[in-house]
């Protein structure tokens, strides 16, 4: 078997050779996708021979297979499974195990692999990641050239362990003496016609200008789909308590449209103050002076100076210069929204609080993977793609180890399985000075490249 390892080596080592000697000046994309092509080739039979030959060792161990009541039922089945490295084929051995009555194939078990899986979980991470911010079917294009079904990425969204995409706070606490929350919702339309509410949270530092832009400070994004206000605000709680020093922190802001789910925030944050966002009172403004656009000026005047007098009496005029009913109804409306947020208002004055990036959050967090385009979702594939999303907003990255692991129940002896990798081990220094290219005479740069490897012991 080490042979074979040797003579893929030295078919290696003779493709790049070749490769790099033709007489053609290359460009530098022929350069990339050649010798990528060479050595995922590469990559893939040396896969293969380290999967044979595991086989190999386990389907030789008898005495082992003898005790578990594991005999052989058929053998060279062949796999084929998507890796990053494109599509590894390998042959292995079909068991029968006697005890529990079933048949399994042992070297699939230690590899970790799924009986019905086509994709590696590397490749599964990759693309789960990419369907965070794309479809289903552009994250398949992406990861596999579309080789992958859409209904296979979003059956691997959903094995994800939803524990894996908790990210803990980091490093000592935090002293900050103040600190904002953005606080607003998207609307989703579910598959059943109705629509579905994804609250936002975002915790950060303020923020800071790039060329005519803001952008926030150190943000952690929390979504609260399928949870009550109170259980969404004790995850925020939690966080900035894990995050932050409390008794140095003198105020917590929190930004928002001044929704009820949003004022239950003060009850679970210590030392905090409702904001009205500017974007959201802007907006109940324009609608309130719809076709009489001359007050708008004496009313952001009057709210933003925090005089409450001057405000109802424009309020007053307004209603008089219209005669529909449900024109006035909207003024009250309006008037009362304004009333019931009026400390949320004055705090920009008293105590010099910025704007905030609430819809900026939701656009660029939610609506651009959920609701900027006509689609519907599931329940279960909501959460699950708006867990990904924030999981990845806050710096993490989907591995492997945030897909459920093969149970192994058949525990393979680690004699057997160093066994199978001696194939490689006995690849020595001498063989290879066997392989001509290292002794061609002739220095180049690919010549002293493949020199080093030899004399640094590497077979790549």
């Amino acid at each position: 078997m080490n042979t074979i390892v040797i003579q893929n080596c030295k078919n290696f080592i003779h493709k790049i050779m070749n490769f790099m000697s033709e007489p053609n000046a290359k460009k530098l994309e022929e350069l990339e996708t050649g010798l990528e092509t060479i050595t995922f080739d590469f990559i893939l039979n040396m896969m293969k021979i380290y999967v044979e030959n595991l086989d190999k060792e386990i389907k030789a161990d008898k005495k082992w297979r003898r005790k578990n009541g594991i005999v052989v039922e058929r053998n060279s089945d062949k796999r084929e499974i998507f890796t990053k490295f494109g599509v590894l084929t390998y042959h292995r051995t079909y068991f029968y195990d006697k005890k529990n009555d079933t048949y399994i194939y042992l070297v699939d078990t230690v590899l970790g692999i799924d009986p019905y899986d086509r994709i590696s979980t590397a490749v599964a991470a990759d693309m789960v990641e990419y369907s965070g911010d794309n479809s289903y079917a552009k994250s398949s294009q992406y990861t596999t050239g579309g080789l992958i079904s859409r209904q296979t990425v979003m059956n691997k969204t959903r094995k994800l362990k939803e524990e894996k995409l908790k990210m803990e706070a980091e490093g000592p606490k935090r002293k900050m003496q103040v600190i904002h929350i953005d606080a607003d919702e998207d609307h989703v339309a579910l598959q059943n016609g109705k629509n579905a509410i994804v609250p936002l949270i975002t915790i950060y530092e303020g923020t800071k200008r790039i060329g005519k832009r803001g952008k926030c400070i150190n943000p952690y994004h929390i979504h609260g789909y399928g949870q009550n206000p109170e259980e969404t605000w004790l995850k925020v709680a939690n966080y900035i308590y894990d995050r932050y020093d409390i008794d140095y922190l003198k105020r917590i802001y929190i930004h928002g449209d001044g929704a009820l789910w949003i004022k239950t925030g003060q009850e679970w944050l210590p030392k905090s103050k409702m904001v009205l966002d500017k974007y959201h009172l802007n907006k109940a403004i324009l609608k309130a002076t719809a076709g009489q656009e001359q007050y708008r000026k004496s009313i952001y005047r009057s709210i933003y100076e925090g005089n409450w007098i001057e405000f109802c009496k424009l309020v007053t005029e307004l209603k008089h210069g219209v005669q529909s009913p449900k024109k006035r109804e909207r003024i009250h409306e309006f008037r009362t929204y304004i009333k019931n947020n009026w400390e949320a208002i004055t705090i920009y004055k008293e105590e010099g609080v910025s704007g905030s990036c609430t819809e900026g959050h939701i656009s660029h967090i939610l609506s651009s993977r959920f609701s900027s385009r006509p689609m519907g979702w599931s329940k279960k594939g909501l959460k699950t793609i708006a867990d990904i999303r924030i999981y990845c907003q806050n710096g993490g990255k989907i591995t492997p180890n945030h897909f459920t692991k093969v149970n192994l129940q058949y525990k393979i002896k680690k004699e057997t399985i160093k066994k199978g990798k001696e194939v490689f081990s006995k690849t020595t220094h001498e063989k290879l000075n066997n392989i001509p290219a290292f002794n061609m005479g002739k220095k180049t740069p690919i010549s002293t490249i493949l020199k080093g490897i030899q004399r640094s012991g590497y077979v790549i």
